[in-house]
């Protein structure tokens, strides 16, 4: 009973330790980045303070406005506060009476209270855009022949999708802000091919936590059987001990080599999975959408878009995405090669052996 109690209280420790390394990394990728901006009371304080209307942030419940406070306490650090009594004219919102500092762009939607990182500029990056569009494109928008702002061009585009090249893109990316850029992008879903390749990225570090989890609980089940004889197999218990907390030591390694895009987080749980599934869904969908018909095609099509930055994305999706399945299997197969080479050692340390007797006459 005491050997059964030992090792679930060791394999809920490893659990609590490697959880406890998952919610701080946690809690520091699902921080929303923002940029600020003051009110603008124009000439005299008697006027009512305006904002952008681009400080307006969308999202399924509705329109919001969000200040920028200093919280204290159990609150404390910078967080977002919704701002009641404004309403909007033309291009600017009307404030009744406000100070500090205001949300203009967010990497993505936010919460009443939540922390923030406030963005002061930011590097210039070249990028490239993927804006969908639900209800389809208006047929008389012809973006071959689309006003576009300098260092924004055209790759491709349908009536449900537009590719587009940013020459000088701010970094990191806000749909907000693309929008704002853009402005024949309102009412799509704005996708940037660098956050992706990021998101991308961190599939191999996924499956790295996926193959430490699958070798140790491969090794917990053999020290099950393994105890059944404690004392003669406590050398292999030991091993298997050390290494469990050498993976655990590891897990913090790996987490922190993982950097989520915040624009492709879900809202509120990192485990809403069906969020990010869905969002890599319309993505990859919508650039399938500008492959050629197979009859215009001459035969059968691959299903890839004309434009190599598109193709160089797919195809870097399909490399990466059965890694985590792949490594967790390797993690598996790993601890029972370690688990056979110990029982091999252990039936050869302990088979009986033959000894020379001697002969009296």
């Amino acid at each position: 009973m005491k050997k059964k109690a030992l090792l679930i209280f060791t394999l809920i420790f490893w659990l609590v330790g490697a959880c406890t390394f998952l919610s701080m990394k946690v809690e520091q990728e699902m921080i929303p980045q923002v940029t600020a901006v003051e009110p603008d009371r124009g000439v005299g304080w008697d006027k009512d303070p305006t904002l952008p209307a681009d400080c307006i942030i969308e999202d399924e419940n509705g329109q919001h406005v969000y200040s920028i406070y200093e919280g204290t306490g159990w609150e404390a650090g910078t967080r977002a506060a919704e701002v009641s009594g404004w309403f909007q004219m033309e291009d600017k919102i009307i404030l009744s009476n406000s100070w500090g500092d205001f949300v203009q762009y967010s990497s993505k939607p936010l919460r009443e209270g939540e922390l923030l990182e406030v963005l002061r500029g930011g590097d210039k990056v070249e990028d490239r855009w993927l804006a969908v569009f639900p209800e389809g494109l208006e047929l008389e928008l012809n973006w071959d022949g689309a006003e576009l702002p300098k260092g924004v061009s055209v790759e491709e585009w349908n009536q449900n999708a537009v590719q587009l090249h940013i020459d000088d893109d701010l970094a990191p990316f806000m749909q907000g802000r693309a929008k704002s850029r853009v402005p024949n992008l309102a009412g799509a879903t704005v996708y940037s091919f660098n956050d992706m390749y990021q998101l991308l990225d961190n599939f191999t570090a996924f499956g790295l936590l996926l193959g430490i989890l699958a070798l140790v609980l491969v090794l917990w089940i053999c020290s099950c059987v393994f105890s059944r004889k404690a004392r003669r197999n406590r050398w292999a218990l030991i091993v298997n001990l050390a290494i469990g907390l050498l993976l655990l030591v590891c897990v913090p390694l790996v987490l922190d080599s993982i950097d989520l895009p915040s624009s492709l987080l879900p809202r509120e749980r990192i485990t809403d999975f069906g969020a990010i599934a869905g969002a890599m869904d319309q993505f990859f969908g919508a650039l399938k959408g500008f492959a050629p018909q197979a009859e215009a095609a001459g035969g059968l099509s691959a299903a890839l878009p004309e434009s190599e930055a598109g193709q160089a994305i797919i195809m870097a999706k399909n490399d990466v995405l059965v890694r985590p399945v792949l490594y967790a299997v390797l993690g598996a197969l790993l601890g029972g090669v370690i688990a056979l080479a110990e029982y091999v050692a252990l039936w050869n340390a302990n088979r009986p052996r033959l000894t020379k007797g001697r002969r009296y006459n």
